[in-house]
């Protein structure tokens, strides 16, 4: 059974970190052309868009959410290790599926259920970005970052069931703190 959750289901639920990476490497080739169209109609025409700057801060703000369950899966994220790495195998597993598990896993429940709500809600009341001058729809900036929370909350229950085997069986998956590709460890 281990061996098929480590080998099959988890790499396979991977998948949605790599699919969300996709769609993140299509929006930073949106945002730089709207960044080298607005420069262009700018300096070149003398004809500002008044669209240009909603689209780049929607499209950055969504690229990060939507590149976070990646940056997770290859763990990439962060981390301030030095004290944990002198740690036996199973008690590093411990530490992190307590703190996916008790911390952070509810956290980004909660968090990606705010968020689903919030863009349901504004594209029933199709509410519109008030801050800005073009006032867009403001929905599909929020469903994009519904959507990054969601495959990071993901993520996290998926790297929560890892550690737990971690605790059980250490041999059976990577060490915290190194790349599942076996590329080492990044503090």
């Amino acid at each position: 059974m281990k061996h098929v959750l480590t080998r099959r289901v988890l790499p396979a639920l991977d998948k949605v970190s790599v699919g969300l990476a996709m769609v993140a490497q299509i929006m930073i080739v949106v945002l730089i052309s709207v960044m080298l169209y607005e420069v262009v109609a700018r300096r070149v025409f003398h004809s500002p868009t008044i669209w240009s700057v909603d689209i780049v801060y929607m499209v950055n703000g969504t690229l990060f959410l939507i590149g976070a369950a990646y940056t997770l899966l290859r763990e990439r994220h962060v981390r301030i290790d030095f004290l944990s790495t002198r740690l036996p195998a199973r008690i590093q597993h411990l530490i992190n599926a307590l703190f996916y598990g008790c911390l952070l896993g509810p956290l980004m429940i909660l968090t990606s259920q705010s968020s689903i709500h919030k863009a349901v809600r504004a594209f029933e009341r199709g509410t519109l970005e008030n801050m800005s001058t073009w006032q867009p729809l403001i929905w599909p900036f929020l469903a994009g970052i519904a959507l990054g929370l969601l495959g990071l909350t993901l993520q996290i229950a998926l790297q929560l069931i890892r550690h737990v085997i971690g605790v059980f069986d250490p041999k059976a998956v990577p060490l915290p703190g190194t790349d599942p590709e076996g590329e080492g460890a990044h503090s």
